[in-house]
This record gives structure tokens, sequence and C-alpha cells, in this order.
């Protein structure tokens, strides 16, 4: 008898010590137009708010948001769309995984004390791994890391353990049609502003619902349209300087 309560009380033991806690994400701050996907229907979300896993987030135009995951922070720029993936933590271990569909977000990564984090955002060709602590990632795969090191690859080489290329801090990269990372080049350090300076269309996200679909507008250089011309959506001029 005492050997079988030996046995019960270990297999508690273990069940404990690989257990999974879901986690939320929580909306530090909102600009414009942010909305969740939840039972089917978009709601707009406020500061304040949670998120959790397996919902999607899209912003509209001229919109942002902030998103504190976990122990780390991420910015969404205008016309973007992420999916929380995964969201959990296990034997002192964070694990996230965004998908990136449209627009471009910025990742700042928190390593706590006595913990791992296992970080992660990817599109549908490319997967940005966290070794580092600050990194840009847009739907065009373009990579910009702002601090520390970021692993970055295909998503097929990524799936079969293949090591990525490695973009450190005042670096970009991204992949080509062939899905290779092209030479890293050097770049100005971004601020927090440059993830407004991709956007994309919102032609892309038309039908699906959501902040950022057909039926915003984006506004035009001259105010009124006029004459029924179709809008057409507007970006922001980035100047970067290269370094010697």
């Amino acid at each position: 008898m005492r050997k079988i309560k030996s046995i019960i009380i270990a297999a508690v033991l273990v069940v404990f010590g690989t257990s999974v806690f879901a986690e939320d994400a929580t909306v530090t701050f909102v600009s414009g137009k942010v909305e969740v996907q939840r039972g089917g229907k978009w709601i707009a979300l406020q500061k304040g708010d949670k998120v959790a896993k397996a919902e999607t987030i899209s912003t509209g135009f001229q919109s942002e948001a902030k998103i504190k995951i976990i122990d780390s922070v991420m910015y969404l720029g205008p016309v973007t769309r992420i999916t929380l993936e995964e969201l959990s933590t296990a034997n002192q271990t964070d694990n996230v995984n965004v998908y990136l569909k449209t627009g471009t977000t910025r990742s700042q990564v928190k390593h706590v004390d006595n913990k791992r984090v296992n970080y992660q955002v990817h599109t549908a060709v490319a997967v940005a791994s966290c070794r580092g602590t600050d990194w840009i990632l847009d739907d065009s795969n373009t990579i910009k890391g702002l601090g520390g090191t970021v692993e970055y690859n295909d998503t097929e080489s990524a799936s079969r353990s293949v090591g990525g290329v490695l973009i450190q801090a005042n670096q970009t990269a991204k992949l080509d049609d062939n899905n290779n990372v092209t030479p890293t080049v050097s770049n100005v350090v971004s601020s927090a502003e440059e993830v407004n300076s991709t956007a994309a269309t919102a032609g892309s996200l038309e039908g699906e619902g959501g902040a950022g679909a057909g039926t915003e507008v984006a506004p035009s250089n001259g105010g009124n349209n006029g004459g029924g011309d179709t809008p057409e959506p507007t970006g922001t001029v980035v100047i970067t300087i290269e370094l010697p």
C-alpha cells in the first residue's frame, strides 16, 4: 500500500511539474480603431481589455495599439492584423507565438530572472525568433533589429530546425522571392514611430471585416476627394541614415 501511495504522489508531482498555464494579453494603449475577433464578431478594444489565445486583433487606418503579452510588449501599426497562436507559461518558460497576416509589428521582449522566453513572430513564409530584445517585422518579410540578436528564417527551414540568419541591432534583412534571407544591411536605430511607416492597403483585408477592412477610407492628401474619385491609401515617408 505504501508503495502504491508513493507512486501516486510521484505522478501528481510530475503533473504539477509540467503544468501549462494559459495566459492573456492586455491592451495597454489604443489610438483610432482597434478590434478583436471574438465569437464570430468584431469587437472594439479599449485600454485594459484582455485578449486570449487564438483571438485575432486588427487595426484600422491611422490606428495603432500596444499590447502587453505576458512580460513582453508588442506594438501594432496601422492596418495590421495578428493572431495570438500561442500564449502560455510552462516550467518557468513563457511561450508566445504570433502570426502576422498584414501590417507591421514591433516586439520588445523582456527577459525575467529565472525565466526563459520562447517568443516568435511569423508570417506565411518567415519566422523571427527571440534571441534579443527588440525588433520590427512587417508583412513584406522585412526585419529590422533594434536591440540584441534575432534569428530570422523561412518557415520551412525553421520547421526542420535549420538555423537562420542572426540579425543584430541596427541591421535589416528580408526574404527574397526564393525565400532566402538577404544579406544584412546596417541602418540607424528606428524609433517606435517607425511602426507607422509600413501599412498594407485595406484591399488585402476587404471582405474579412475588422478594423482596416474596406469600410474605412484612408484620407487623401488633398482633403476632399470630389468627383467620386476613389481615395488611395497614404503612407509615411521615413528617412534613414546609413551608418559607416
